[in-house]
């Protein structure tokens, strides 16, 4: 399977298939079609989020063949990575802030003997 065969859209979740759908107009685009729009694109789109870009680009970025997008051909520019990253760090820090305040809640609600 190489970059212009069809996008695998049977293995997507039917909220990533109905948004790839949409955005193709009904058609299946191909794996190149799907990878060149950009992350801050596909955030637009309705029903793609973080969690189903993250789907998304799995699926485009990990071909059986070895060949993706990651090796020697093309490649994701800096800036992408950066705001990949700094999207990612982001949602660590709500995580943890979300861990800390259970914590420090469960902490609270036992008893201390």
């Amino acid at each position: 399977m190489g970059l212009d065969d069809p996008f695998p859209i049977e293995n997507c979740s039917g909220r990533v298939r109905g948004a790839i759908l949409a955005e193709f107009q009904g058609r299946c685009p191909t794996i190149r079609e799907v990878a060149s729009i950009s992350d801050s694109q596909w955030l637009t789109v309705p029903n793609i989020g973080p969690t189903t870009l993250e789907e998304l680009r799995s699926m485009t970025q990990q071909l059986p063949n070895g060949e993706g997008l990651g090796s020697s051909g093309s490649s994701i520019p800096d800036n992408e990575l950066l705001s990949r990253l700094n999207r990612l760090q982001r949602e660590l820090n709500i995580l943890v802030a979300e861990i800390r305040t259970r914590l420090s809640g469960a902490s609270r609600r036992t008893p201390h003997r």
